[in-house]
């Protein structure tokens, strides 16, 4: 969809920028009374004095990045932008900022202009995902800590407010705005563009603005270590040293490290990969907007908002399996007592009968359109009010395709000469015959190291396709209707209460998550196959294919790699892998087109609906606000206000009941539709003060209860079983599962207190410290159950440990946020030119629950530490920075390895490094370089013990050259 699109609009925004080419005017101060940490790049000096005195005026915590800030560093999108503010820890993706946690928690409201915002990147979801919307379209992003009656309820610990560009904003007449941009990355070695223009008019009454941006990237990034890693740990098992031959999932009674018995287990992989991903997305987004000034106090705005983004995820590797057939198929060469009787492993001798190489993609299709329209009276009385309409929607689409390329010839699990119509075949004529390859993976190091790689790998006649597949496809769709009335009453006589603020509002939103598999028509009876692999035999109860006489035919055909010719790759590129010469793959963008590829090899691929994971969500709320805003002498000067939000909540849920398991991987029966409604009320008391001690001196004290709906899957998603064939039977076996929803859980709710002091050095300086406590109330848990699921067959197995989500018990985060602004310029000569602008954030938090060594556990994304720090300079036409962002360890997912609760998967900390440095050729015209992820960071997880490496996924630095204008 938006492939099609771009072309044109680089086009005509590259042409009409180009003519009129100028930067924006400096921006009216945003009209909110709460406190803004503002950024306004007109100089960085006069941004950190402007930050430092809104923030003495306010009475509310908010954090701001404004105007042209937002871009000054290497900023792609608004995630980006925001990690620089205090207690804001983000998530990366493909190497670029993506979504947010406020004080450590996802839960976070995001609002556009003031009102819900429907993005395509959280349609499903409440954790804020800005990776779909460019940076430059934004006026600005506010966090607010601190929430008053009058601002929406939606956020646990904080809601994410961007503002976009309106006419008015600029100065009487036309203001233009340009930049392009060339970008390059280390390892990805592609020059990649970034156009953004904005043209506004006003007379001070009427004024019409439209922005755009556009643009395209390609990213490098690298994975390596366990198979099928990357969000959780689930295909990790604990083998124990007794047990018998018959029992593949143990080591079969051998003392594994040679200390005299068989009482210890190991942590074992179901495979070891490393692979290269390369990841092009193309940006657009447009904004527009009208305001006129209707005369006797009315005025009105009409404005729309507009994104796309086409991403295509490029996979390309290598991997050692056993096919799913045992644990214990890989050797603990070197191991470490990590628990009583629990060994991590650092050194595995994979010896596996399926060495493969690998190709995937993945094209997901995002678009989002917000428009907003509202009436606004001020006529200079003690009423102001406003009447607003706005309506969103979005959707988000992604096809997966995915190719495994066995070098066996199949002997090594049954399918050397499968059947087929036509007869027997062999399935990889040119694979090895050897039982299994002996590969040695060494964790131990900054990066993994294999050794004993075969020279077969260079073989390409030895490559034969083992599975096509295309599954866990998903449509989604959202939308939302809103309308609300607010207005505010001075009082003439302000003793106490200065002021009266009050409100009602109705929103509707409602989201359908459709996931499916292509499954293709296999035989006479057009039996329908998820994967058409040489091990998959068609001799399903419902549904065969055969000769009649008890002999089933083979659904995958055996297809040779080299038959791809120019799509063929020779992949040596595996980031900081050591030991791997190399892999004959197929090159993944031949699979772009995902359903025509599908089809190429096996016509006719169908829609197969997963009833476990398609479900549709309803969330009607109806809310009143009033807000009384006071001063006071209390012996210093006391500002504030109390107010009281209430909420109810009109819940429907339709989640498809999961049916009887069918044949060849294709998704359960769906047994129709089932309903539930529910309501809930919530009242959301608030309070905010402010102590004027002295002139330099305030103190701030908040409290606030707040509540946040789940993400939709949450309510809505059902029991999905993940299946893989065992080739001795040919069953296909469960092995995991998902169980993610239940309409009666409650959503999200805490208690907030925040106190803070702050102390200003004069215009140029300021130090603030304050601390915040957030008791939750009622949460939801991520973990693992186990039950006793069948197998495909019908027949139950063995238990298997299913990931789900259940009601918390509450818990709690508390924490303490210091920051410091400060210019030399008390310092004489060039030290005067210098400043900077730091903060520090310390957030412990309790989930409730306790690993495996009894050791309390934080919730879930959240790091305990997290630091920023700028250092920048500033003379005439010299303007520079580099930013350092850590973040300490977070827990990625509770009770990960099957069997062992409390076992827990960790991300270890990380530290990013961004710069940026910008001259001005002249007063309009300014060349910029920026610069991010310098130091080349990685990001490793691990299992419970550091020694116990997971994976490692590894992103590029990027280097950007600038240049903007203005006359």
């Amino acid at each position: 969809m938006l492939a099609k699109k771009l072309p044109f609009a680089q086009a005509v925004l590259a042409s009409s920028i180009a003519a009129c080419g100028v930067s924006v005017s400096p921006l009216v101060a945003a009209q909110e009374d709460q406190a803004l940490e503002e950024v306004i790049v007109q100089g960085i000096r006069m941004s950190q004095e402007t930050a430092i005195n809104t923030k003495r005026d306010a009475s509310s915590i908010v954090d701001s990045i404004v105007a042209e800030d937002i871009g000054k560093l290497p900023d792609v999108t608004i995630s980006d932008s925001l990690q620089r503010i205090t207690g804001i820890q983000i998530r990366r993706s493909a190497g670029e900022g993506s979504s947010i946690n406020v004080r450590g928690m996802p839960q976070v409201m995001t609002t556009l202009n003031g009102e819900s915002y429907m993005g395509a990147g959280s349609v499903t979801t409440v954790q804020p995902n800005f990776n779909d919307i460019p940076a430059p379209l934004f006026a600005g992003a506010d966090v607010y800590k601190s929430p008053t009656a009058s601002q929406l309820s939606g956020g646990i610990t904080g809601m994410v407010n961007l503002r976009t560009h309106r006419p008015m904003d600029f100065d009487s007449g036309v203001t233009t705005a340009f930049s392009a941009e060339g970008q390059t990355g280390r390892d990805s070695e592609e020059t990649d563009s970034s156009l953004s223009g904005l043209f506004a008019w006003n007379n001070d009454r009427v004024g019409t603005l439209l922005s755009a941006s556009v643009s395209n990237v390609n990213l490098a990034n690298y994975y390596m270590g366990m198979a099928g890693g990357g969000s959780d740990a689930g295909w990790s098992g604990m083998p124990s040293e007794a047990g018998s031959d018959a029992d593949n999932w143990n080591y079969h009674g051998n003392d594994m490290n040679g200390d005299g018995d068989l009482d210890d287990s190991y942590i074992a992989y179901q495979g070891h990969s490393a692979y290269n991903q390369f990841v092009e997305r193309e940006r657009l987004g447009l904004n527009g907007s009208l305001q006129a000034d209707l005369g006797s106090g009315f005025d009105v705005v009409a404005e729309f908002f507009h994104t796309q983004m086409d991403e295509h995820d490029r996979s390309a590797g290598i991997a050692i399996s056993d096919k799913w057939q045992q644990w214990g198929w890989a050797d603990p060469v070197v191991s470490s007592q990590a628990a009583d009787h629990i060994h991590s492993v650092q050194v595995y001798e994979a010896n596996g009968r399926r060495l493969k190489s690998y190709s995937d993609v993945k094209v997901t299709e995002s678009e989002s359109t917000n428009v907003n329209i509202e009436l606004n009276y001020d006529n200079g009385g003690a009423f102001i009010g406003s009447a607003r309409l706005v309506y969103g929607e979005a959707e988000q689409s992604r096809l997966n395709s995915y190719v495994d390329i066995d070098m066996a010839d199949g002997s090594q699990w049954g399918v050397q000469y499968p059947q087929y119509a036509g007869g027997a075949q062999a399935s990889n004529p040119g694979g090895y015959s050897d039982p299994y390859q002996s590969i040695t993976v060494d964790y131990r190091g900054d990066q993994p190291h294999w050794s004993g790689v075969p020279d077969l790998v260079r073989n390409l006649d030895g490559y034969s396709i083992g599975a096509v597949s295309s599954e866990n496809n998903y449509d989604r769709e959202g939308d939302m209707t809103i309308a609300r009335f607010d207005g505010s009453y001075e009082f003439a006589e302000q003793n106490f209460f200065t002021s009266m603020d009050a409100g009602l509002r109705y929103s509707d939103r409602g989201a359908e998550n459709t996931q499916y598999h292509l499954l293709a028509p296999i035989g006479d009876d057009g039996c329908l196959v998820r994967w058409k692999a040489t091990d998959v035999v068609m001799s399903g109860g419902a549904c065969s294919f055969g000769d009649g006489d008890g002999t089933y035919y083979t659904a995958g055909k055996p297809i040779s790699l080299a038959s791809f010719g120019s799509d063929v790759q020779w992949v040596t590129d595996f980031g900081g892998v050591t030991g791997i010469p190399g892999v004959y793959t197929l090159n993944p963008s031949a699979m772009d087109n995902v359903l025509a590829f599908q089809n190429s090899l096996y016509a006719n691929n169908q829609r197969a609906v997963i009833p476990g994971q398609t479900y549709a969500v309803n969330l009607q709320e109806t809310s009143a606000y009033l807000q009384a805003n006071f001063e006071t002498e209390l012996g210093v000067p006391v500002t504030g206000n109390v107010g009281l939000r209430a909420v109810q909540t009109d819940l429907e849920v339709e989640q498809r009941v999961v049916g009887s398991s069918r044949d060849y991987g294709a998704p359960e029966v769906d047994g129709g539709a089932f309903v539930t409604s529910r309501s809930y009320t919530d009242l959301l008391p608030s309070l905010n003060l402010a102590f004027d001690l002295r002139e330099d001196l305030i103190l701030r004290a908040a409290y606030a209860k707040t509540t946040s709906p789940l993400n939709l899957e949450q309510w809505g998603g059902g029991l999905s079983p993940t299946y893989a064939i065992n080739s001795e039977t040919g069953v296909f076996e469960v092995i995991g599962a998902n169980a993610n929803g239940n309409p009666e859980l409650d959503p999200w709710r805490a208690d907030n207190f925040d106190l803070s002091l702050e102390y200003y050095t004069g215009n140029s300086g300021m130090v603030s410290i304050g601390l915040f406590l957030v008791e939750v109330d009622s949460f939801i848990e991520s973990g693992t159950i186990q039950m006793d699921l069948p197998d495909q067959d019908g027949v139950v197995r063995r238990t298997t440990d299913v990931q789900t989500n259940v009601q918390g018990d509450g818990g709690e985060l508390s924490g303490v946020e210091v920051a410091v602004k400060q210019a030399f310029d008390f310092l004489p000569g060039i030290w005067g030119n210098f400043g900077v602008d730091a903060n520090f954030t310390y957030s412990p938090s309790d989930s409730g629950k306790k690993d495996i060594d009894g050791n309390d556990l934080p919730f879930i994304d959240n790091s305990e530490k997290l630091a920023n720090f700028v250092g920048w300079y500033q003379d005439d036409k010299l303007q520079a920075r580099i930013a350092y962002n850590y973040r300490s360890e977070r827990v990625v997912a509770f009770d990960q390895v099957w069997g062992t609760p409390g076992l827990t998967l960790m991300q270890a900390p990380t530290a990013y490094v961004d710069a940026s440095v910008s001259y001005d050729v002249t007063d309009d015209i300014t060349v910029y370089l920026n610069g991010s992820n310098l130091t080349g960071e990685t990001e490793d997880y691990y299992l419970q013990w550091e020694n116990q490496k997971a994976w490692q996924s590894v992103y590029e630095p990027r280097y950007t050259l600038g240049v903007r204008a203005r006359f």
